[in-house]
């Protein structure tokens, strides 16, 4: 069966920029059993849904509402997942920073990239247990590596579009460059990550409690 055209703002962005990252998703799908995933600040971002069965998407671009009614996504969905289930794709257009309309603890994964302090807003959707994924773009794995809600457990590195998720030898990633303290509030007026000795593409942080 041939794969439906895409909705155009997902090939716009993703697809002809060749950054779609699904084997990411993949990866931290299979290793992590992941099955339900919260992406705040996800614009049209919809690679997730190729590989985990349930995804709410949170965005407030003025063209998402559009994006997310358009009847080709659906089709377009069912054509790229790579599990037997049936998608579920769910939107709210909102800020993150809001309630959203979702049960706290219900998500396996939280995405947090190149969209701010997610894991700050969003944490109490992770179930114990569950995983954040934030790229530190704009400061956001230096955030929840001075939450004590969060520990590191993986890094996971990026050549094109082949990711790698690396579990071991972790102490060498989030070591600052710099020997300056930085604190949430500092992170927050700086709005982006800080250097760090040997970076990584994103990190993956356990929710502990």
């Amino acid at each position: 069966m041939p794969i439906p055209d895409p909705p155009n703002l997902y090939k716009r962005f993703f697809i002809d920029k060749q950054d779609e990252r699904v084997e990411l998703f993949r990866k931290v799908a299979v290793r992590f059993d992941v099955k339900r995933a919260l992406y705040p600040g996800s614009f049209v971002h919809i690679s997730p849904s190729f590989v985990i069965p349930s995804v709410v998407y949170v965005d407030t671009d003025r063209r998402t509402p559009k994006f997310f009614q358009d009847e080709l996504l659906a089709p377009y969905i069912e054509s790229r997942k790579e599990y037997a289930e049936a998608p579920e794709i769910g939107f709210h257009h909102q800020s993150y920073d809001d309630p959203i309309d979702e049960p706290l603890g219900s998500f396996d994964l939280l995405i947090s990239q190149y969209a701010g302090f997610i894991s700050t807003a969003c944490s109490k959707y992770l179930r114990i247990g569950g995983l954040l994924l934030a790229n530190d773009s704009h400061g956001d794995a230096s955030m929840a590596v001075l939450d004590s809600d969060f520990e590191l457990v993986a890094a996971v590195t990026r050549r094109g579009e082949r990711f790698s998720i690396k579990e071991t030898d972790l102490d060498q990633y989030l070591q600052p460059a710099n020997p300056v303290e930085f604190t949430q509030e500092s992170l927050r007026d700086r709005g982006r990550g800080i250097r760090y000795t040997k970076p990584a593409f994103a990190y993956l942080f356990r929710r502990i409690r």
